[in-house]
């Protein structure tokens, strides 16, 4: 039995689906599910039931349950206690937001690892609007995240992916034959908007009122899936990134250009007045000669 096959098996359980909890480790729903499905032949009973839409602990699985729960714990205080005996090793913290397999950054970071396999660096995701708190509390010591809040006279910067907002409708939308659309039509419509904490959702109010008008917010989700499938049902509509809308692929929805340029580029971000540990260095030159051959 492998941590991982603990962790994957508790992400289902706290998401409440593999697609989900999929999302959250950065790996595609089929490689979660082959892990669950392993752990399940190696203890020799089905941990969930599958037989409904969304997945439930079988007896035998809420009785993994509390023993996996303990075991993550164990894990955590044997990691923390034996970290000490690692400062000796070069190593770098980064802070991201939840935008790394959407936006390619996963197969940079697997290169990274696999040239410089002595270099130790954690990754921590957190909510958009902490990362730049985190980094000036010296948590961590690079962040993967938007750049429309940047202070570029605090903040260092280096331009990982382009991307911009759009308006994502339901198929059956008033606005579904709309070429393009500009945000000052949309003022009279529901809003299925991101969480609060989130950056996306500060840009998209920031912008609305820019054009003239407060949304109406009808629902927030800190859950990509869960925005879209709701402006599915024509209930609602969403301002998404490009690279979002693409990644999902809802059958239900449809994009529609604005007719305003809204960029929300994905930017690694460091502070300006700290010395990087060498580590975080070597890593922000090789971001930099990566993109350099192409963006993700």
């Amino acid at each position: 039995m492998e941590i991982r096959q603990i962790q994957y098996f508790i992400s289902v359980v706290e998401t409440g689906s593999f697609s989900a909890a999929a999302d959250e480790h950065y790996i595609s729903q089929s490689s979660l599910s082959k892990v669950i499905i392993a752990l399940e032949k190696e203890l020799g009973v089905s941990l969930f039931d599958r037989s409904k839409r969304k997945v439930f602990l079988t007896p035998a699985g809420e009785a993994f349950l509390e023993h996996a729960r303990k075991l993550i714990t164990a894990y955590k205080d044997m990691a923390v206690e034996l970290d000490g005996y690692k400062a000796t090793l070069d190593s770098f913290s980064i802070a991201t937001i939840p935008v790394l397999t959407q936006y390619g950054i996963t197969t940079l970071l697997a290169k990274f690892r696999d040239l410089h396999p002595n270099v130790r660096f954690t990754m921590d995701e957190i909510d958009g609007l902490n990362i730049l708190p985190a980094l000036d509390e010296h948590r961590f010591d690079l962040a993967f995240a938007r750049h429309n809040y940047l202070n570029h006279d605090r903040y260092g910067s280096l331009e990982i992916c382009e991307d911009k907002l759009l308006v994502v409708v339901s198929k059956n939308s008033h606005h579904a034959s709309r070429s393009s659309i500009s945000l000052k039509e949309l003022s009279n419509d529901n809003f299925i908007v991101f969480d609060k904490v989130t950056d996306l959702h500060k840009l998209i109010m920031d912008e609305c009122k820019k054009a003239g008008f407060d949304p109406t917010i009808f629902y927030s989700s800190h859950r990509k899936v869960s925005v879209l499938g709701l402006v599915g049902t024509n209930i609602g509509l969403a301002l998404m990134p490009v690279k979002i809308y693409n990644y999902y692929q809802n059958q239900d929805v449809l994009a529609i250009p604005l007719d305003e340029n809204i960029s929300c580029n994905i930017v690694l971000v460091f502070l300006k007045n700290r010395i990087l540990p060498e580590a975080a260095r070597i890593f922000v030159d090789f971001m930099g000669r990566a993109l350099e051959n192409g963006k993700p």
